[in-house]
């Protein structure tokens, strides 16, 4: 079974009461956050899901609302696992330049909190892949594409596909209909665009 948690929908510039793009999905044994806007973490947590609960943050481009709590997610996973716990961000080319740049904006609060907390003892470790189609994911019987989906004139986008026993979700991003879209959709049970 998979299940899918919208945690944000549509925009916060517009509805200071909605948040950010976000939708949690739930494989097995693991767990999947698809984008990270505003307040991700909060309705995450209202659900009963940590940023330590989080198998692989996905995103699908990097536009500021599907990405404005990144720091978030790597800053509390990192300050709350108090063991090694590597995050794998996927996303679309130009992703690992955004986690980049994050941690640089973060070297003074990761230095910090090394310097005065004993359980913490390297910065965060955050493990990115860039795809732009093709397999993406295979692990405890979670399997993961991407394709190319169309936000123009966002480029590169992405959309995800997760299967897993027998089922199957799409996760669209900000996307027209697109091949890429159609040949993630064909069969799939369930699309969240």
């Amino acid at each position: 079974m998979i299940e899918v948690t919208l945690l944000g929908t549509g925009s916060p510039i517009v509805d200071p009461n909605r948040a950010g793009p976000s939708t949690l999905v739930r494989a097995g044994e693991s767990t999947f956050l698809v984008d990270c806007g505003r307040g991700a973490l909060m309705r995450a947590a209202a659900v009963g899901v940590g940023a330590a609960d989080i198998t692989a943050l996905l995103l699908t481009h990097l536009h500021s609302d599907h990405i404005t709590d990144l720091s978030d997610v790597i800053t509390t996973r990192w300050v709350t696992t108090f063991t090694r716990t590597p995050l794998p961000v996927i996303g679309p080319p130009g992703t690992a330049a955004v986690v980049e740049a994050t941690l640089a904006a973060l070297a003074p609060d990761i230095s910090y909190r090394i310097a005065h907390h004993a359980d913490i003892t390297e910065p965060p470790v955050i493990e990115v892949h860039e795809y732009t189609d093709g397999a993406a994911w295979d692990d405890a019987g979670v399997s993961i594409r991407v394709a190319p989906t169309c936000h123009r004139p966002v480029e590169p986008t992405i959309g995800f596909r997760i299967e897993f026993g027998g089922a199957s979700v799409v996760l669209a991003g900000d996307t027209i209909p697109c091949e890429g879209l159609d040949a993630l959709s064909a069969g799939a049970g369930a699309l969240v665009h």
